[in-house]
């Protein structure tokens, strides 16, 4: 959700995993009695999927969903319809998910049951579609990402850390916790590989990307979002002038009230600022390696700050890497120095004085 990038082709299944669930909800609804007709039930269904409904978890939780009564059903049917939407709502100050509380005793059995079906589900396929291995599976997903997304493809989306995901490094990233929102456990928009740093138990793992206190209407809009709001559009770079070298990162678009949200929750799940402010140290080297060997002999001070100065701008912008994607904000923040600035830094003070 920081790069912008594009879903993996296997996505498609998920959508389709998503139009069969619907279908079972549509149909408990439908018919109007607390019965269970498997065979009308499995024809509504593509063939090729028809092997989940043989499992015998899936099968128990679809047969718990027509134990509720009609309004539960017609409630968790909602839930549903409502939640598969959610990309069309990102920008909707009304909308929000539905989510399953944490307290045993305030959970309605609705969530409880969509909960169990859309996990079952995502747990039954994450190694491989049943019939169909080569269709979707975790490894498959992080592959075709790779694929689809070439070079952005090769790193972390959210901290550019280099990452070969088709050869099952970093891990498939719910975004949004799929105990918490049900719904979300298959859902397309909410897969996204990432590194394992940034999904480990120190960083985001379950983790809501909604802070405790933007829950409710509009929520959506606090948060980036995975293939669909990237905070590189959105965040403006800057370093910190005191000795630490901080990487300091605000809205691009200060008149946009929700910019400032958005990074703080993207700090919040996965610390950045502080992990990417530990790469400077090497940054600095590197520029410094890269003067010393553009410098010829007899250069006079005039003749080595141009050259600094375009080392800097060779740099300014890129993101091949996380290391290179530091060095170009490092450099576009020299950039903005004073000649006198960067004699200071570069050619007079010595790295050990420096950092």
């Amino acid at each position: 959700m920081f790069l912008p990038v594009k879903q993996a082709e296997c996505s498609k299944v998920l959508n389709r995993i998503m139009d069969m669930v619907q279908t079972i909800l549509d149909y408990s609804v439908q018919t109007l009695v607390q019965e269970l007709d498997v065979q009308e039930l499995t024809e509504l269904v593509d063939n090729d999927l028809r092997l989940l409904l043989k499992k015998k978890n899936i099968q128990s939780d679809i047969e718990e969903l027509f134990r509720m009564t009609y309004m539960e059903r017609m409630e968790a049917d909602w839930a549903f319809s409502s939640d598969r939407e959610f990309m069309n709502h990102m920008n909707d100050g009304a909308y929000c998910l539905h989510s399953r509380p944490a307290a045993k005793k305030q959970q309605k059995k609705p969530m409880e049951v969509l909960n169990r079906l859309c996990n079952d589900l995502y747990d039954s396929i994450r190694n491989g579609l049943p019939g169909n291995k080569e269709a979707f599976s975790a490894l498959i997903l992080q592959t075709d990402y790779e694929i689809v997304n070439g070079d952005d493809g090769m790193v972390c989306p959210v901290c550019m850390k280099e990452n070969l995901f088709s050869m099952g490094e970093g891990e498939v990233d719910h975004y949004f916790p799929r105990k918490k929102y049900p719904v979300l456990a298959i859902h397309p928009f909410n897969l996204l590989p990432i590194c394992s740093d940034c999904n480990g138990s120190r960083r985001k793992h379950t983790k809501n990307p909604v802070d405790q206190a933007d829950i409710g209407p509009g929520e959506l809009l606090t948060v980036f979002l995975p293939y669909l709001r990237a905070g590189k559009d959105e965040i403006e770079f800057h370093v910190s002038e005191d000795a630490r070298r901080y990487i300091v990162m605000e809205p691009r678009d200060k008149r946009e009230g929700y910019g400032k949200r958005r990074i703080d929750n993207l700090e919040r799940l996965f610390m950045l600022g502080s992990r990417w402010s530990k790469v400077f140290s090497y940054v600095y080297e590197d520029i410094k390696a890269e003067l010393n060997q553009a410098k010829r002999e007899g250069n006079t001070r005039g003749e080595n700050l141009t050259l600094l100065r375009k080392t800097m701008k060779a740099n300014w912008g890129s993101t091949k890497n996380r290391k290179d994607f530091i060095k170009g904000i490092y450099c576009g923040w020299l950039l903005e120095k004073s000649d006198e600035e960067l004699e200071e830094m570069f050619l007079e003070v010595g790295l050990e004085e420096q950092w």
